[in-house]
């Protein structure tokens, strides 16, 4: 789903919770930063839309309301620990592994994003290969690293395609992972593997790269700042290198920067919400106070509903950040017929980088189509 928040006199489009969870197995959290949220007499008020094919199921919608020091800015990580960031480094360089100097794309969140077509590269790579050196204070043990990116449309585009590749079996295999938590494992476990919308990241000790974190992704149309803990104390010296191996075509990378300081103290409001109805003004507000099997449910592209939330008192001289804290899952439109392409279904869920061909050869198929015209 979209969600606007009114800011004082329109609703402004400002989060994309849970990508990626397209069937009840895989059904997550999400905590979106609301940036255009604001009070008005007493009251936070959103927008939840349904804008595109699928049908979209929301379990769970409640505001985390954030008081903190003036100057620290709260960020969220993929699991909804809530990080103090005062001083963001950006990285002191960037390269991939063809020598691009990547720094101008990575080292501010801007318009400048680095977001390359799902094409094999000049070595017949589908990966790429991307290190970050960023100044480390010596001593330094731990680190936040505050990371600014989304999956590319192409990458959202490639859930549909995969899917259709079921066919008319496509409900059974939903099935299979909605009633068999370690078949939807599995699929996590793959999604891990080939880093299609989670990334590993690595950072460079005295043995060799160790992988201490992921970055799990989101979007495509809004990119999250999340933070993603790391564990120091292999690496030693004052330079922290961080490597990150994106597919191309999946990932849209904007900007990495990393904060050494200890997490300073915060004072957090769970505030559920206090009305929540449909377009149709039906009252839905029961399905969204509490995880169970109770959704609020949008199964048709222009549903929408609003919820609204009391506003705490602001304490003084203390500044705010909102969040949004939701879960759910969506069904994607299908065709839903013709048997199922089980040889390619097996090829990419059974060989390592298979799912990358498959890609970059419906990638082909398009430039070749929109070329054509």
């Amino acid at each position: 789903p979209f969600v606007y928040s009114w800011d004082g006199e329109g609703y402004v489009f400002d989060a994309e919770p849970y990508g990626g969870a397209i069937t009840r197995g895989l059904e997550r959290d999400d905590y979106s930063e609301l940036e255009h949220l604001q009070a008005d007499d007493g009251l936070y008020r959103l927008m939840i839309t349904n804008e595109v094919q699928e049908a979209q199921r929301t379990n769970l919608a409640e505001l985390w309301v954030v008081d903190h020091a003036p100057g620290a800015r709260v960020v969220a990580d993929q699991w909804g620990g809530l990080h103090t960031v005062v001083d963001p480094r950006p990285p002191r360089s960037a390269r991939d592994h063809l020598g691009r100097d990547l720094l101008t794309w990575l080292r501010t969140t801007d318009r400048r994003i680095w977001e390359p077509e799902a094409v094999a590269d000049a070595e017949g790579r589908l990966r790429q290969d991307i290190v970050l050196s960023f100044a480390k204070p010596n001593g330094a043990t731990e680190a936040k690293l505050v990371a600014n990116v989304a999956n590319s449309l192409w990458g959202s585009y490639m859930i549909k395609q995969v899917l259709d590749l079921w066919g008319r079996e496509v409900d059974s295999w939903y099935a299979s992972l909605d009633g068999a938590p370690e078949a939807a494992e599995a699929v996590r476990a793959w999604n891990r593997q080939e880093e299609l919308y989670e990334l590993k990241i690595y950072v460079e000790e005295q043995t060799g790269w160790v992988q201490r974190g992921t970055l799990l992704g989101g979007g495509p149309f809004i990119a999250e700042d999340r933070v993603v803990p790391l564990d120091l104390s292999g690496v030693v010296g004052d330079e922290l290198r961080i490597r990150i191996q994106p597919p191309y075509g999946y990932w849209a990378l904007n900007s990495f920067a990393v904060d050494y300081g200890a997490d300073r103290a915060v004072r957090v409001d769970t505030v559920a919400p206090l009305a929540a109805r449909d377009h149709q003004g039906h009252d839905v507000l029961a399905s969204l106070v509490a995880v169970d099997d109770s959704y609020y449910e949008m199964p048709s592209t222009g549903d929408y509903g609003y919820l609204t939330f009391a506003a705490p008192e602001s304490r003084a001289g203390m500044e705010r950040t909102v969040f949004l804290h939701t879960r759910g899952f969506y069904r994607l439109y299908l065709s839903e017929e013709g048997d199922p392409d089980l040889m390619t279904i097996e090829r990419i869920f059974g060989v390592p980088g298979a799912v990358l061909e498959f890609a970059a050869a419906r990638y082909a198929d398009w430039r070749t189509a929109l070329a054509a015209r």
